[in-house]
């Protein structure tokens, strides 16, 4: 069981994900696409562009009284993978970040329940699935994410390349439960 898997299972049980984190499930689940290395795990990009839109919107539409916290404990860079945040950064990088943010063909919000995207996030039939790839319409969902998480720490970005660099600091103090077992 993968930890995409173990959230999944969670995010229907309000008070198991408030012990989890103090904030949503969704947003918690959208951390860790964005953060973690999950390139072992057959995503459906669509499902993951849809996912990422509704948690960003979640987040817009909270009012926090307080900042995020996140568990900050040290970690080992040389076994860092390749992640979501990695990819948006390389597509950034392909536009020498002068781009001021990736255009979608829709911004329309997201309509399907949030129980029916989970359902078909994974990709359980393929045994040939094609990875998540570089794309506007991912790219665009990453950062409206991002965007809406850095206002919600109160980080406040200039550019895309300054949201990167916040997103990486972040990364670095992102931990999931699974990983606070291996550090004791």
């Amino acid at each position: 069981m993968t930890i995409i898997d173990k959230i999944i299972e969670i995010i229907d049980k309000p008070q198991a994900a408030r012990l989890l984190c103090p904030y949503s499930g969704l947003v918690f689940l959208a951390m860790v696409l964005i953060y973690k290395d999950v390139s072992g795990i057959n995503l459906r990009q669509a499902t993951v562009i849809k996912l990422l839109k509704a948690a960003a919107s979640e987040l817009k539409a909270t009012k926090l009284k307080s900042k995020l916290k996140v568990a900050v404990l040290p970690q080992n860079s040389s076994n860092r993978s390749a992640t979501l945040l990695d990819l948006y950064a390389e597509h950034a990088a392909e536009y020498n970040f002068k781009t001021s943010r990736f255009a979608t063909e829709s911004d329309e919000p997201v309509m399907e329940p949030v129980p029916e995207l989970l359902k078909s996030l994974i990709d359980k039939s393929n045994a040939n699935h094609v990875g998540l790839v570089k794309g506007n319409a991912l790219s665009h969902a990453i950062e409206e994410f991002l965007k809406a998480m850095m206002k919600a720490c109160g980080i406040f970005v200039k550019d895309i390349k300054d949201l990167i660099e916040n997103a990486k600091r972040q990364q670095a103090s992102f931990v999931i439960p699974d990983e606070l077992s291996l550090q004791a």
